[in-house]
């Protein structure tokens, strides 16, 4: 039944790899009681929570403590401020500090999705594609642990996050440096942003959408094109995936229908990993596919909108993680 309400108060639980040492929280921390008891103050908020502290928790063999939901927003802003100290903790599985990255990056990109004219748009995501591509770059076995905690279920934030991650991987595989990978997944990360103009029940439209709904969503891109502009995003790169990523190489895209002598090989990358993604993911219209039956699909009824060899690129990237890749993201859970 999992914990029960103290004082009326509701608790999450959280991995003790996601607190970075000799940092002070700002939320507290909780033990989880036997039976029915209420949660035990474990860690008061103005204490640091040292190495020490760790160790006993391990000893104890302790894996989570639980902060009040009440709290969650203070948790929330720690992890993002500390995320590159925590997934760089080598005494933290790499499975754990990839779920930290993972689940900070949805609720990174919620909040952005929620109000992107916050003025946080560029340095928050800047920083957290910084992060990001750091773990790729420097932490063995990194997308293939990312890859076992995306998301199934389909929304816009998660399906940025899991773009983000996929182009990145990719660019990485085809040996581009550091610096041009922070800048493609920082348009990644984006590429969808202009959604957030578009009606909720057109985006969660159960079915096909009329003309009308279909002439303003194919706007998406160029709305998203404009919130960047207006939050003072200049950068070439960014701008163009933002407004290309559903362009096809016969020229059949939207929304210019340029054809694929005219579109960027970044431009190119992040319409084979939307598709890919979208296919792969759960809606309340159609269950999730595997990767294999999407990658066979996109190759016979697509060949001819993507470009043939970034797309094999891809489906080398997905081949190389073995058995994780043979499933749908539902059964991985």
């Amino acid at each position: 039944m999992g914990l029960q309400p103290a004082n009326a108060q509701e608790f999450f639980p959280i991995g003790i790899g996601s607190l970075c040492l000799d940092t002070v929280t700002g939320f507290d921390l909780y033990l989880k009681p036997q039976g029915a008891k209420p949660p035990v103050l474990y860690r008061d908020k103005t204490l640091p929570f040292t190495e020490e502290a760790r160790e006993r928790l391990k000893q104890k063999g302790i894996t989570k403590l639980y902060v009040r939901s009440i709290q969650a927003s203070d948790y929330r802003k720690y992890v993002q401020a500390n995320l590159r100290s925590i997934i760089a903790d080598p005494q933290v599985e790499v499975a754990e500090r990839a779920e930290v990255l993972y689940t900070s990056a949805q609720d990174v990109m919620k909040t952005l999705m929620d109000d992107p004219r916050s003025g946080q748009l560029f340095d928050t995501t800047s920083k957290l594609a910084s992060d990001a591509v750091w773990f790729l770059f420097n932490q063995p076995a990194s997308f293939e642990s990312l890859l076992k905690v995306t998301s199934y279920d389909y929304y816009t934030y998660t399906h940025c996050v899991n773009v983000f991650l996929f182009c990145m991987a990719l660019a990485r595989k085809m040996s581009y440096s550091e610096t041009e990978v922070l800048t493609f997944g920082t348009g990644a990360l984006l590429h969808d942003v202009g959604k957030c103009m578009i009606p909720a029940d057109i985006i969660n439209a159960p079915g096909k959408l009329t003309p009308e709904q279909w002439a303003l969503m194919k706007q998406h891109p160029e709305f998203g094109c404009r919130i960047l502009t207006e939050q003072g995003i200049h950068d070439p790169v960014i701008h163009d995936i933002t407004l290309h990523h559903h362009e096809k190489v016969n020229g059949k895209g939207y929304p210019q229908g340029i054809t694929g002598k005219d579109l960027s090989r970044f431009a190119r990358i992040c319409a084979i990993v939307d598709i890919f993604d979208a296919l792969t993911t759960r809606r309340a219209y159609k269950d999730a596919m595997g990767s294999f039956p999407a990658l066979k699909l996109m190759q016979d009824a697509m060949a001819e909108e993507l470009d043939p060899q970034l797309f094999r690129n891809f489906i080398e990237l997905m081949g190389s993680q073995g058995p994780i890749v043979s499933q749908t993201r539902a059964e991985r859970d």
